[in-house]
């Protein structure tokens, strides 16, 4: 009897594939790799196209010095720069190269050396330079097509065959400051007089130390000279015409006299910004109040004092919704405030006239009515007192009538009363005593109640401190 086939068991082995998991790994990891090399290459073109903006760049200013450097040195001089007269050279010029677009400026002025003495006559053992033109600094500068990064800027001294002589000419030294006292370089100066044959008409800047001097300059006995000092991002100085009836520049144009050195200095500083809000009495914005808003600066003067001097910045505003007015660009220094006719500000915070510091942005509060017997406080001194004794205290302003009451106020803490309140000067003025013993340290709010309960509030108008 035959045996059956025993049947061979047969195995398989099967391939395993990936997860999706590690397929979503491997495509991060291909994925990172892929920016990190796309990213380097990038750089790297960065990197090249700089290079060659720059080789292109130092190849403009290159060739222009050398056509300038073989130029006869009384042409040297541009169309608007700091030498006069001026000359035909433009100071700024856009010029292609390897298909890019560059802006190459030419800046020339004359140079004082030190070793004859100064135009100022400031070096010790040394004259004074009434010919401060020993010789010539180009300066080229290029930049990209916009104008704003630069690429290259290299300089050169380029000295006259011949020496120095005397003719019927002055010197303007320049300096430009900003608000605390520190020079300002780079800034832009626009000198004008239209009285000379050719005008004069240059645009220079300072130099690292905020001075420019500018020599050889026409004589002028009639003020016809005019100096605007600029510079982005900050405020404007100078000079104005005496042109207008009844008024005095407070800085006139001026005088440059022959053999004579004219020193000006002239201040710009950093624009700041300021946010106002219009309240009525009760502290409840006040939508589409005018107001104007002046500054302490002053451009003409009436000396005489019959018309109103003329402020540097005076603008009109109207308050939103929200009561609220926001300025920007505003020179450093003090404001004012007027409102619309039938408004009465009662009070500002902080006390009017406000003060904006360079680059600063100042929040100020002002209560207005309607109500032309409103108390209003306009000035208050002291501000502040320390709270281990009594203190006289005075209140200015207008309708500070007899039986009036000075409180100061702060939440949480009772109510300060002056004793001894006095109401003199045609109720322009309030006098009294308060007793700061024990008074928490901080800032309170200053109330001036009239009889009948009509309340101006001056927001943190009084500080208390500790002696």
């Amino acid at each position: 009897m035959s045996k059956l086939p025993v049947s061979k068991k047969i195995t398989h082995k099967t391939q395993r594939g990936f997860t999706l998991i590690e397929i979503l790994i491997a495509s991060a990891v291909i994925t990172i790799a892929g920016v990190v090399i796309i990213a380097t290459i990038a750089s790297f073109l960065r990197v090249v196209l700089a290079f060659q903006d720059t080789t292109r760049a130092q190849n403009l200013a290159n060739e222009k010095l050398e056509i300038l450097k073989n130029m006869p040195y009384a042409s040297l001089a541009t169309q608007f720069g700091a030498i006069y007269p001026p000359g035909n050279l433009p100071d700024t010029q856009t010029v292609t190269s390897g298909g890019h677009q560059y802006v190459v400026h030419t800046y020339i002025n004359f140079v004082d050396d030190s070793f004859d003495g100064n135009a100022l006559g400031t070096i010790p053992g040394k004259p004074q330079d009434f010919y401060p033109f020993d010789y010539k600094k180009i300066t080229i500068e290029v930049r990209d097509g916009l104008d704003k990064k630069a690429f290259v800027k290299i300089n050169t001294n380029i000295a006259a065959n011949a020496a120095e002589t005397s003719d019927n000419t002055g010197i303007l030294f320049v300096s430009i400051v900003d608000s605390q006292g520190n020079p300002v370089s780079n800034a832009n100066v626009h000198l004008t007089n239209p009285n000379p044959s050719p005008d004069v008409d240059i645009t220079t800047i300072t130099d690292t130390a905020g001075l420019l001097q500018i020599p050889l300059l026409p004589q002028d006995t009639t003020n016809g000279y005019h100096i605007v000092v600029s510079l982005t991002g900050y405020s404007t100085d100078g000079t104005y015409p005496d042109s207008l009836a009844g008024y005095d520049p407070v800085q006139p144009d001026f005088n440059i006299l022959s053999q004579q050195v004219t020193n000006l200095t002239y201040t710009i500083d950093r624009l700041g910004s300021m946010n106002i809000t219009v309240q009525d009495e009760n502290g409840n914005p006040l939508n589409g109040v005018g107001l104007t808003v002046a500054s302490e600066t002053k451009t003409y003067v009436d000396t005489n004092g019959i018309n109103p001097d003329i402020a540097k910045y005076s603008q009109t505003f109207t308050s939103g919704p929200s009561g609220q007015i926001a300025i920007s660009n505003l020179e450093w220094g003090g404001y004012g405030f007027s409102p619309q006719s039938g408004h009465y500000i009662t009070s500002v915070t902080p006390y009017q006239p406000v003060s904006l510091t360079a680059a600063g942005s100042l929040n100020v509060t002002l209560s207005v009515s309607t109500n032309s017997s409103w108390p209003i406080i306009s000035s208050v001194t002291p501000t502040s007192g320390l709270n281990n004794a009594s203190l006289s205290v005075e209140v200015i302003g207008t309708n500070l009538v007899s039986g009036s009451s000075i409180e100061l106020r702060l939440a949480g803490q009772p109510t300060i009363v002056a004793t001894g309140v006095v109401s003199s000067g045609g109720d322009t003025d309030l006098t009294g005593n308060f007793d700061l013993t024990g008074a928490l340290t901080g800032t309170w709010d200053l109330a001036v109640v009239k009889p009948g309960g009509q309340t101006t509030i001056q927001k943190g108008g009084f500080t208390v401190a500790n002696p």
